[in-house]
């Protein structure tokens, strides 16, 4: 093991350490990053202002990424996925617990391709389409994106297969995210008295899973009706549907568009991203341009396909 590899999981593991090795293992590490030769503390998402204001996501840590339906928060989160799977060729497991791999196939495909999806979903495509079509396929065709569909699975199944799936990765394409998508669709206990501690397990063995695999874990969830009922729409810690994801998450992110309840809102095809605790960096909000017909946020950082 090299010594950038040595001093790297001195910083990550448990125990004891004095302050002068501490330092001395991070001056290592930092050197190590600059050269390409020891991985850095954040993986980027591949949304330029995003990263820039927050680092990215964090490995070894949890991120809870939760909105209202119809904000785009899965399409946000295959945005992630794809990003960092082909501009840096790392490997991410999606995880949904809702939508069957055909139709994330599908908005993986207009998202990279510029397709609307009810082209796709009716098999009705232009000519130029159907070149766009092949030359995502062509795209994606290699890239370290692996998708997992289980529907209504408990927490401690998915870690189970998460971990299983890691330990069949190859070393030199190790699982660097692990996207859940979402918890609204899991097995949790949901009568009320125990929801508190249903979540509290789930954030502790999604936790227990990052910092064990040192990988990114990023988590999205619903929040309750509750941001219906005010003038301000904004979600905020109390719709969560439990105290847990704000208390126990290492990050937490509110996804918010305005003209989802304002058709004519200054806003439009833009998307306000809100880090609205972060124990690892700074907090605050950044805007994404969106092109939501084709399920993409952050749309500058698109290039044609043609």
């Amino acid at each position: 093991m090299s010594p950038a590899a040595i001093n790297q999981n001195r910083l990550f593991q448990e125990g004891s350490c004095t302050i002068g090795d501490a330092l001395e293992s991070l001056r290592t590490h930092l050197q190590g990053a600059s050269q390409g030769i020891s991985e850095p503390h954040f993986l980027k998402m591949g949304l330029a202002n995003v990263d820039e204001s927050f680092g990215g996501l964090a490995l070894g840590a949890v991120t809870v990424l939760a909105s209202r339906p119809s904000m785009g928060r899965s399409a946000l989160a295959l945005n992630i996925a794809t990003n960092v799977s082909l501009s840096q060729n790392r490997t991410v497991l999606y995880m949904s617990l809702g939508m069957p791999i055909w139709q994330l196939a599908i908005r993986v495909a207009s998202q990279i391709g510029g397709i609307q999806a009810r082209a796709l979903q009716l098999g009705k495509l232009s000519p130029d389409e159907q070149g766009r079509f092949a030359l995502a396929i062509k795209q994606l065709q290699d890239a370290p994106l692996h998708l997992i569909h289980c529907s209504y699975i408990d927490i401690d199944t998915l870690c189970q297969r998460v971990r299983e799936f890691a330990s069949h990765q190859a070393v030199e394409h190790p699982l660097a995210l692990v996207i859940v998508d979402d918890l609204d669709h899991a097995y949790l206990q949901k009568q009320e008295k125990c929801l508190d501690a249903a979540y509290e397990k789930v954030m502790y063995l999604l936790k227990k899973l990052a910092k064990d695999l040192h990988v990114a874990v990023l988590v999205l969830s619903g929040v309750k009706r509750t941001a219906e009922e005010r003038e301000n729409k904004r979600p905020i810690f109390t719709d969560l549907p439990s105290v847990a994801l704000a208390q126990q998450s290492d990050a937490l992110l509110f996804l918010y568009r305005d003209e989802v309840y304002h058709p004519q809102s200054k806003d439009i095809g833009r998307a306000e991203l809100t880090m609205v605790s972060n124990r690892l960096g700074l907090t605050g909000t950044v805007y994404l341009p969106t092109d939501l017909q084709y399920g993409r946020f952050g749309v500058d950082a698109y290039r044609s396909l043609e």
